[in-house]
C-alpha cells in the first residue's frame, strides 16, 4: 500500500466540468444561429427593401413615361440590359439607337429659284448719297395747329448723277416708309426751332411723300447740336446747287467753198466760210434762236480789226474769206448773262453742223417767254406750250392784256419776290380758284410750281394782284 493517496475524480466536481464544455459548445452554437438568422433577416430586409424601391421606382418610371407613352418601351430596355454580358455592347446599341433612320432619297422642284437675282428698283439708281444722319421728323399741321411726329429713321441727301439735282429723302426705321420726299430749292431756307440748337424746321413747296406733291412744313430734330450743325452744311450745299438749270440744244451751221481769189499761200486756197446760231426744240427741230440777243465771235488775230464781231438778229450769221483753219470762241448772250461755247473751223467739209448745250441758272419770267417761243421748254407738261410764230404770240399775249385790269409782267416779277410762306398761300389760292382750262403743273423733279397766268381767271388774278400788293412785292 502506498501512503499517497490516489487523487479521483470527483463526479460531482467532473460532472459540472463535462457538462460545462458542452454547455459552452451550445451556447456558441446558439449564438451563431441567431447571429446567422439576424443576418439572413437582415439580408432578407435588405433585398425586400431593394425590390420596394425597385418597383417604385419601377413604378414610378412606368408612370412618368407612360405619360409620354414610353413606358413599357423603358422596361423592355431594362430588362434588355440585364442580360447584356457588358458595358461596351450597352454603349454600342445606344449608339445604334441615337443614329437616325436614313430618309428616302425625294427630290423636290423649287417654286422660285433663289439663286436667281430679282431686281428691284427704288428709283434711286441714277442717285449718288451725299448725305445721311439719324434724326426724327415732325410735320406741322394747319387743321389742328400743332406738330406731329413724321417717323424716325435716316435723312438722306440723294444727288442726281445727270442733271446734278439734290434732293431730301427720309425713311421710317423698319417699315421703309416714306415721310419726306422734295427737292431743295434755291429758295428754301432752315430756320432754328424756338429753344432748340439741334432741330431745324423749313417749307417745301412740293413735297411728295405721299404721293401728290402738296406743301408742307417740316421740322428735324437731331441727337445733337453738332449733328444739326452738319445737316445744315450740307443742306445749304445743295441748295446753292441746285440752281434753276434749264438746259437748251443750241445748233451751229457752218458753210464753206473754194472762191477763185489768191489766198498767197501756195497750197491754201482762198475759201468762203459762214456760220449760223439756231436752236433745237424738243422734236430735234432746228428752229430760230430768238432768245439770244446777241451773238459775238471772236476769230483768228490775223483778222486784224475783223477778229470780233458782233451780231444781234437771228441767225447771227457771219460770213469771211481765208485759208486757214482755227478754233474759235462764241459767246452767246440772253439776258444780262453771256453763254460762251468753242467753236472747230475747218474745210473737211463742205457744209458741217455741231450741237452744243447751253445751262441757264434761274431763268427770269421775260427768258422763259422767249425760250417758248421756239418751242416748248424743259418742264412744260407734255409739251402744252404749243410751237407758234413770234407773231402770233404777241398778238395773243396783247390781246389777254387789254382783257386784264393789271400788269401781268408786273405781277409776275411781284410773284417771284414773295416768301415761301407766302408762296405757298399763293399755291393754295389758285388750286381753289382756277379755270377748268388754266395751265398749272407741279414740277415733282424741280421741287417747283409753274402757272401760265394768261391762263387764270380774272377774278384770281385780281386776288393774286392785291395779295402781292399787300405783301409789299410789287
Amino acid at each position: 500500500m502506498s501512503d499517497v493517496t490516489e487523487t479521483k475524480p470527483d463526479p460531482t466536481t467532473s460532472a459540472p466540468e463535462e457538462t460545462t464544455k458542452p454547455a459552452e459548445t451550445t451556447t456558441t452554437t446558439t449564438e451563431t444561429t441567431k447571429t446567422e438568422e439576424v443576418k439572413a433577416a437582415a439580408e432578407s430586409a435588405a433585398e425586400t427593401a431593394a425590390e420596394t424601391v425597385k418597383d417604385a421606382t419601377a413604378k414610378t418610371s412606368d408612370t412618368v413615361f407612360s405619360m409620354f407613352g414610353g413606358g413599357p418601351k423603358k422596361e423592355k430596355k431594362e430588362e434588355e440590359e440585364v442580360d447584356e454580358p457588358s458595358g461596351s455592347s450597352k454603349a454600342k446599341k445606344a449608339e445604334d439607337e441615337d443614329e437616325a433612320p436614313e430618309s428616302p432619297d425625294v427630290h423636290f422642284e423649287p417654286v422660285i429659284r433663289l439663286t436667281e437675282k430679282i431686281e428691284t428698283k427704288t428709283n434711286e439708281e441714277l442717285e449718288e448719297q451725299v448725305f445721311k444722319m439719324r434724326a426724327k421728323l415732325f410735320r406741322f399741321d394747319r387743321d389742328s395747329k400743332e406738330w406731329k411726329e413724321r417717323g424716325t429713321g435716316d435723312v438722306r441727301l440723294l444727288k442726281h448723277k445727270e442733271n446734278g439735282k439734290t434732293r431730301l429723302v427720309m425713311r421710317r426705321d423698319k417699315t421703309l416708309k416714306v415721310c419726306a420726299n422734295h427737292y431743295i430749292v434755291p429758295d428754301m431756307k432752315l430756320s432754328p426751332n424756338v429753344g432748340s440748337d439741334r432741330s431745324w424746321v423749313w417749307n417745301a413747296a412740293a413735297d411728295v411723300s405721299e404721293g401728290e406733291p402738296e406743301p408742307s412744313t417740316l421740322a428735324i430734330r437731331f441727337a445733337n447740336s453738332e449733328n444739326a450743325n452738319l445737316f445744315k452744311d450740307a443742306f445749304e450745299k445743295a441748295r446753292e446747287e441746285n440752281e434753276k438749270l434749264l438746259q437748251q440744244s443750241v445748233k451751229l451751221v457752218t458753210e464753206q467753198h473754194v472762191i477763185n481769189k489768191d489766198s498767197g499761200v501756195e497750197g491754201f486756197p482762198l475759201r468762203s466760210w459762214s456760220i449760223e446760231v439756231y436752236l433745237v426744240n424738243d422734236h430735234g427741230e432746228q428752229v430760230p434762236a430768238n432768245v439770244f440777243d446777241k451773238v459775238t465771235y471772236t476769230l483768228h488775230p490775223s483778222f486784224g480789226d475783223r477778229a470780233i464781231q458782233a451780231f444781234k438778229k437771228p441767225p447771227f450769221r457771219i460770213q469771211e474769206e481765208g485759208w486757214g483753219e482755227f478754233d474759235m470762241q462764241i459767246g452767246l448772250s440772253a439776258g444780262d448773262k453771256e453763254y460762251p461755247i468753242g467753236h472747230d473751223l475747218n474745210f473737211a467739209q463742205g457744209r458741217y453742223e455741231s450741237k452744243h448745250t447751253i445751262t441757264f441758272k434761274n431763268p427770269k419770267p421775260a427768258l422763259l417767254s422767249a425760250l417758248r417761243e421756239s418751242g416748248p421748254v424743259p418742264g412744260d407738261e407734255n409739251g402744252v406750250k404749243s410751237k407758234r410764230s413770234a407773231g402770233a404770240d404777241e398778238g395773243s399775249k396783247k390781246k389777254k392784256r387789254t382783257e386784264k385790269s393789271v400788269d401781268m409782267d408786273k405781277l409776275a416779277d411781284g410773284l417771284q419776290r414773295l416768301g415761301e410762306d407766302d408762296l405757298l398761300q399763293v399755291v393754295q389760292m389758285v388750286h381753289d380758284n382756277k379755270a377748268p382750262d388754266s395751265y398749272t403743273k407741279n414740277d415733282v423733279e424741280q421741287g417747283e410750281f409753274h402757272v401760265d397766268l394768261y391762263t387764270l381767271p380774272d377774278s384770281l388774278i385780281k386776288m393774286l394782284w392785291d395779295f402781292t400788293q399787300e405783301k409789299g412785292a410789287l
